[in-house]
């Protein structure tokens, strides 16, 4: 792979760096797509956690889980930097109550501004209710194309979506696919079945301003996240 001389961000998840060309470029959205257990919020974990231990300041923002139900996930996994770090450089916030437009656009940025340091790490865990509440396809297109603008400012971030359905195929409704084609780089958690189970693999369907693997990687979770095995068959 060519590098491009961006600046990377590490993700933190073992075997996910070297499948693009050195980690994440910074001040870009990924869009992580997964069903419910695919390991999306692990990934995520995984990600910030690497932020902490850079001494960087990083932000939770959930629209469905409390601080505690976080906390003991990471716990769960071996991240002691969670609880170590809260109220510091761990920003958690629950977005529960309020209007998305305004959330977004208008208490987010606020929030970001008023803790940020030089460069954070923000993850939106999952995405998926907006689409929900927001009706119209125009208006969820505009919003998000806003956010993510504003997401990009203030660092690297994460999105995640919850994907229903055939789960080896990234078939998506209208709504759905919109952070797809607006965000920089688009991870597809898979759980594929065979043999009377199910093997966890990961793609990368899009990544801008650089190559990438092409391929299907199986992957487990441990203690410790997530362990990708790059250069072995899902089966």
């Amino acid at each position: 792979m060519v590098d491009t001389g961006f600046f990377r961000v590490s993700s933190g998840i073992t075997g996910f760096d070297q499948l693009v060309n050195g980690g994440l470029v910074s001040n870009t959205v990924s869009a992580l797509y997964g069903s419910p257990g695919a390991g999306k919020s692990i990934f995520a974990l995984s990600f910030l956690r690497a932020g902490l231990q850079a001494n960087e300041k990083v932000f939770y923002i959930s629209l469905e889980q409390d601080i505690n139900a976080i906390l003991r996930e990471a716990d769960s996994l071996g991240f002691t930097e969670f609880r170590q770090n809260l109220n510091t450089n761990f920003v958690f916030v629950r977005m529960t109550g309020h209007d998305f437009k305004e959330f977004l656009l208008v208490e987010l940025p606020k929030i970001l501004e008023n803790r940020m340091s030089k460069h954070s790490r923000i993850v939106v865990d999952p995405l998926t209710p907006l689409f929900w509440e927001v009706h119209d396809i125009a208006m969820q297109r505009n919003l998000l194309s806003n956010a993510f603008d504003m997401l990009r400012s203030f660092g690297t971030s994460i999105v995640t979506v919850e994907k229903y359905g055939n789960l080896n195929v990234l078939d998506l409704s209208e709504e759905l696919a919109i952070p797809l084609y607006l965000s920089d780089c688009v991870i597809l958690l898979t759980m594929i079945f065979n043999q009377n189970f199910y093997q966890k693999a990961i793609s990368i369907l899009k990544f801008r301003y650089s190559s990438h693997s092409s391929g299907l990687h199986p992957f487990d979770i441990e203690q410790g996240g997530i362990k990708i095995f790059q250069d072995q068959p899902v089966f």
